[in-house]
């Protein structure tokens, strides 16, 4: 089945307070991610989220300290490109509006079943599906895998570390727009700082990696592909 080859290149992220329900849930996932992340509330989910930038983030809504919601607004500050699933007990109708409004993609009431999350997923990969390609052509034998997040070099499986693996996945997922530092910033280090020597050294391996012609420098501004 397709989406289960897919979804063991993913990373996801279940912000949940209940410690039975938590456990019960990422217990699930692990047979079908490459990495499942757990949090207990809001701001421990924003941790785990600047460290590890999941490809999807599974959150609670009422929770102590800091709420799904406030989640999300802090997420949003940060021009997170996560796809968000609410999964919660509480259907009132007011709540589900909210969501919506907040750019939520699902909204799954608790208590959840494997075929509902499955359907949560293939509705993930539906909309990255319409937004960006597959692969992403950067020579005639050289191409980058938008599913495993990796560049292939004649059949082969190129290494690359995580941040170059990230900084490749942010350019190849828009090939005609011009990243800021801002935006490499927010998607490739998360919650480190990240200094313009640290991006031109990613960026110099990447090239020795791939060859000097495929990631243009915008002075002034930060990166695009060729």
């Amino acid at each position: 089945m397709q989406i289960l080859e897919r979804l063991k290149n993913k990373t996801i992220l279940l912000v949940e307070d209940e410690k039975v329900i938590r456990e019960n849930i990422s217990s699930m996932l692990k047979f079908f991610f490459k990495e499942v992340y757990v949090a207990i509330d809001g701001y421990d989910g924003l941790d785990k989220y600047e460290n590890y930038l999941p490809d999807i983030i599974m959150t609670d809504l009422k929770m102590p300290n800091m709420s799904g919601f406030e989640l999300i607004k802090e997420l949003e500050k940060r021009a997170s490109k996560s796809y968000t699933i609410i999964v919660s007990a509480h259907t009132d109708t007011e709540l589900l509006i909210e969501a919506i409004n907040k750019g939520v993609h699902r909204y799954l009431i608790k208590p959840i079943t494997e075929d509902e999350l499955f359907e949560a997923f293939n509705a993930y990969f539906e909309k990255i599906d319409k937004i960006l390609p597959q692969s992403v052509q950067l020579e005639t034998n050289m191409y980058f895998d938008l599913n495993k997040n990796q560049i292939i070099l004649e059949g082969e499986e190129l290494h690359l570390n995580k941040k170059e693996t990230l900084l490749m996945k942010l350019l190849c997922s828009d090939i005609n727009k011009s990243f800021s530092y801002e935006e490499i910033e927010y998607q490739v280090w998360g919650s480190d700082s990240m200094s313009l020597s640290a991006i031109r050294s990613v960026v110099r391996d990447l090239r020795k990696k791939i060859g000097q012609d495929y990631i243009i420098n915008i002075s002034g501004l930060g990166y695009r592909l060729r």
